[in-house]
């Protein structure tokens, strides 16, 4: 190869990253127009020991793209290099590569989370590490490699330089809309990620043929003499054997996402751990009761030392009791659409938490969520359910009017904000001294049906009672309060035989008649 051939010459590997021994090779990428052979290595012995790894122009840059060659070459550049002939080259082709490596993390977060993952703040090291977990699980002689270039004392440089690769990456990629950058990180747009135009990612290579093309490259590339083979197994070998120091962001990448509230849990196992350590528990006991109706899926976790207590709320959606969303949706179906996958009620909690907070409710803090296992763990507020409430305001009592009072009027914020709650029954509000809580939001939705709201709060607190006078009164102040600019079309829809069928089976004739009654007052 005469030097008008050269493309493109950088070094890479323990002598550029910092952890050489005396004996190790000097590592380096040849890029050659037109190479015939397509890639190879060669060993040389003098002036130094060096592997150089040739390869031509355009298939180092299809491996980058596409994975052409397994990323057999274009790997290389995930980790620290020093380009000495053709920088920009190199540049480019790392760029071109993590940009994919950016693409297909995102993609397989949104496979695995959903809509979920819009929440997700991804750093960059994320990308880096989940890149190097996969390639070590194909290739495990390399997992040496990788432990030793992140942990030596010049880890955290190493580091630095291939997060400026992402980030540029990250920049390039922010236009299409597939993400938004974020302080720390970016942020994944699942809309964008399922749409038509990210069909050709979906259509790549999967992980065991692009190891077996990895595998296939390696061999063909490596046509060389058998003592530099049994030369290149013994050190590979004996790096295995050596068993690095494991990494954390290595053996669980996920651990390094990052949520826009409360902490990420990538394991439930982790879960008593993550959350003790969040509220400063070091030594504690942990006691949980379920809480809510029989087929709720929530339970109260109370950590506790020789001090203090504090409880947090855990609600499972992939708790089999969760199955009621299904029968739900069923006997609501002409009234009202609930959603019943688990991760999609995860989304809507998380978000509607949030947004509901802004608007000015009052909501638990999410403290932590396992996207996993379909878990959330929010703060945990003291006081009774608005239904023991209303209970006892069926039973006789004269307290207790005023909250059936300032629900309707939460109910009115809510509503004028846009935002629909989905699932508005009296036993999802919390009474507290700070004011009333909103406490299951996994139905609740941007735009969504407003007097469904109304008609569960007043049917559903109805249903399978008698006492109409004290019901008059409940329904009378809950509709009084209740004052959004467009309250007299909502109660009226509200009232239509198609809001009132579901809960026909549950409320006695003369009920149902009353309430109608009381909600055409209102229209």
């Amino acid at each position: 190869m005469g030097q008008s051939s050269v493309a493109g010459l950088a070094a890479y590997g323990s002598k550029v990253a910092g952890y050489a021994r005396p004996d190790s090779d000097y590592d380096i990428i040849v890029v050659l127009k037109r190479f015939r052979e397509g890639v190879r290595y060669r060993y040389v012995e003098e002036p130094v020991a060096a592997s150089a790894l040739i390869v031509d122009e355009h298939l180092l840059v299809e491996d980058a793209r596409s994975s052409y060659l397994g990323e057999f070459v274009a790997g290389r550049l995930l980790n620290v290099y020093e380009p000495v002939v053709g920088g920009d080259l190199f540049a480019g082709v790392e760029v071109d590569y993590k940009r994919r490596v950016i693409v297909e993390a995102l993609l397989e977060l949104s496979e695995d989370y959903g809509d979920f993952c819009r929440h997700l703040v991804v750093p960059y090291d994320y990308f880096l590490f989940e890149k190097l977990s996969k390639r070590a699980s194909i290739y495990p002689p390399a997992l040496y490699s990788y432990v030793q270039t992140y942990t030596c004392p010049s880890g955290p440089e190493n580091r630095a330089a291939s997060m400026a690769g992402f980030e540029s990456a990250a920049r390039l990629l922010a236009p299409d809309g597939f993400l938004s950058l974020a302080e720390e990180g970016v942020m994944a747009s699942p809309e964008k990620l399922r749409g038509d135009a990210f069909t050709r990612v979906q259509s790549m290579f999967s992980l065991t043929a692009r190891g077996l093309t990895q595998y296939a490259v390696h061999g063909y590339a490596g046509r060389v003499g058998l003592s530099v083979f049994r030369r290149e197994a013994e050190s590979k070998l004996k790096r295995v054997r050596e068993a690095p120091r494991r990494m954390p962001e290595l053996d669980h990448p996920r651990s390094l996402l990052m949520l826009q509230e409360g902490i990420m849990i990538p394991d439930a196992s982790l879960l008593d751990k993550e959350v003790s350590e969040l509220l400063g528990f070091a030594a504690h006991t942990t006691k949980q009761h379920d809480l809510g109706e029989p087929y709720s899926t929530t339970r109260v976790l109370t950590f506790s030392d020789e001090k203090r207590e504090q409880s947090v709320v855990v609600k499972d959606y992939s708790d089999v009791r969760a199955i009621k969303w299904a029968f739900l949706g069923v006997w609501a179906a002409a009234a009202n659409r609930f959603s019943m996958t688990p991760m999609a009620r995860l989304d809507r909690e998380y978000a509607m938490t949030r947004s509901l907070r802004e608007g000015g409710a009052l909501v638990p803090a999410i403290l932590a969520v396992a996207p996993g296992e379909r878990m959330i763990i929010k703060e945990f507020v003291s006081g009774p359910p608005l239904s023991n409430v209303i209970d006892g305001i069926m039973k006789g009592k004269e307290d207790g009017m005023e909250h059936v009072s300032a629900y309707a009027e939460l109910m009115g914020k809510v509503h004028s904000a846009g935002f629909a709650l989905g699932d508005a029954k009296a036993s999802n509000v919390v009474v507290s001294p700070s004011g009333l809580f909103l406490t299951d939001l996994e139905q609740s939705v941007k735009g969504g049906d407003m007097a469904w709201d109304i008609a569960e709060f007043l049917y559903y607190t109805a249903k399978l009672s008698t006492r109409e006078e004290a019901m008059s009164r409940i329904a009378r102040a809950f509709l009084e309060a209740y004052r959004p600019p467009d309250a007299a079309e909502t109660i009226s829809k509200a009232k239509t035989a198609k809001y009132y069928r579901p809960f026909q089976p549950f409320v006695v004739p003369n009920m149902a008649k009353m309430l109608q009654s009381t909600m055409a007052e209102f229209c």
